[in-house]
């Protein structure tokens, strides 16, 4: 990646501002901190300096950026190359992130997949409870019938050993 380096009186063009401003702003920590400080300044990273921009809304001087960007491609030795080159990466890491894409799509489909699996598993189950409560509820109605049948006879059968007694008794 081509890193654009830019000094004071570029910036200054950049948001025309007046001779000394950027050397103001930057001694106030306005500007970004410099990537490089050389004894004839000090020099900022252009895309540094437009993200500033952007935040603090300073209004950028598009014919400057455009002679920035000009000057640089015209001073770079094999500016083709080196952008070719630059271009190259950036297609690949596309193609990298386009990759990590795929796998995770296919992975939230095998999560997808397994929740739905789950899902019916969980219904199956659900579906198995109440059968298994109403066969519970029945037999609970039977024991009470079963209970009461019991101590019919249960009665029934005390009176017929009150009545043979009474009967034996006589």
């Amino acid at each position: 990646m081509i890193m654009i380096m830019v000094s004071n009186a570029e910036i200054e063009r950049l948001f025309g501002w007046k001779k000394g401003k950027a050397g103001v702003y930057a001694s106030r920590n306005t500007l970004p901190n410099p990537v490089q400080i050389l004894s004839c300044g000090r020099l900022w990273n252009l895309e540094d300096i437009l993200f500033t921009a952007a935040e603090r809304g300073w209004e950028v001087n598009q014919e400057a950026l455009n002679e920035i960007h000009k000057s640089v491609v015209q001073n770079t030795p094999d500016a083709k190359g080196a952008l070719q080159a630059e271009i190259n990466t950036m297609q690949n890491y596309l193609r990298s992130l386009k990759s990590d894409i795929e796998k995770n799509q296919k992975h939230n489909q095998d999560l997808n997949d397994t929740a739905k699996s789950l899902e019916q598993q969980v219904e199956q189950q659900r579906a198995k409870l109440v059968f298994i409560q109403n066969e519970v509820a029945e037999r609970v109605t039977q024991v009470g019938r079963l209970r009461e049948e019991e101590k019919r006879l249960d009665e029934w059968i005390t009176i017929k050993r009150n009545g043979v007694i009474k009967n034996n008794n006589q």
